[in-house]
């Protein structure tokens, strides 16, 4: 149980995205061999899916904030709840999660599936959908689907054993990933982003990761931090739209995540 809290059972981030939360969460310690290196357990992105995703009886929870929210002077919470079962390594896992997309209407919620499988060499590839089932009257933020490749890089260790001190993550959606709000195209900013997104993470500190970031829309960059060595919670913390592509204005955004592993 120690070593599974000291690996990746806390790689869990909820982030605001668009409205919603993005949930990755698991413990590959298993996976893991003298020769290939995993990701540190610690945040590798801030508001875009990773590559990876919770699997073998994992159950998570996570909650996010953004101050203040595009177009206006208040700030935005939102929060989650998810489980994942299978295997990514001898067939697929797959995270199933519940968000709350406003904190200030607790019946807006929505849902988000992810499947993932681990591919070798320090590579996992994810295929997931969010913000579905929504109520269209409650929510303005459409359903999103995407692919996403996730690497830990093998020639970069981590300060933690057996794990990779550089992660990077590229793929491809539509919804949040390809449309500008209402408010951006209003602001006369356009409509469309750029359908890619990634990420890349690198460990400056033990258990502290540097992020930055391409949501398809505009740049994000922050920091991953797992605060406890045996206990599995991490927290993001940033800053989003660092370019004039969209919003108006940079933002605060932070997130909380707990994630569990049953035996």
């Amino acid at each position: 149980m120690k070593k599974m809290m000291m690996l990746l059972v806390a790689l869990l981030v909820g982030a605001v995205g668009m409205g919603g939360v993005v949930f990755a969460a698991g413990d590959h310690s298993n996976v893991r061999t003298d020769h290939v290196a995993m990701p540190n357990g610690v945040a590798n992105t801030l508001t875009v899916p990773s590559g990876w995703g919770a699997w073998g009886n994992t159950i998570f929870a996570g909650a996010g904030l953004t101050s203040p929210q595009a177009y206006s002077d208040k700030d935005d919470g939102v929060a989650g709840v998810g489980f994942g079962v299978g295997d990514p390594v001898e067939n697929l896992g797959l995270q199933v999660s519940l968000s709350v997309n406003d904190l200030s209407e607790q019946n807006n919620l929505s849902y988000g599936a992810v499947l993932h499988r681990y591919i070798g060499l320090g590579t996992s590839v994810a295929v997931g959908g969010e913000h579905l089932f929504r109520d269209k009257n409650k929510s303005d933020v459409g359903e999103t689907y995407y692919l996403v490749l996730g690497y830990a890089c093998q020639n970069i260790p981590s300060r933690s054993e057996g794990a990779s001190g550089l992660h990077g993550s590229i793929g491809v959606g539509g919804g949040r990933f390809a449309h500008k709000s209402p408010s951006d195209v209003l602001d006369g900013k356009g409509e469309g982003g750029t359908y890619v997104f990634g990420a890349l993470a690198y460990e400056v500190f033990t258990r502290t990761n540097l992020i930055l970031e391409w949501n398809g829309l505009n740049l994000n960059a922050g920091i991953g931090i797992l605060p406890f060595k045996h206990f599995p919670i991490g927290l993001t913390f940033g800053a989003a739209d660092l370019t004039s592509n969209t919003g108006d204005g940079v933002r605060f955004i932070s997130s909380l995540g707990l994630a569990y592993k049953f035996n």
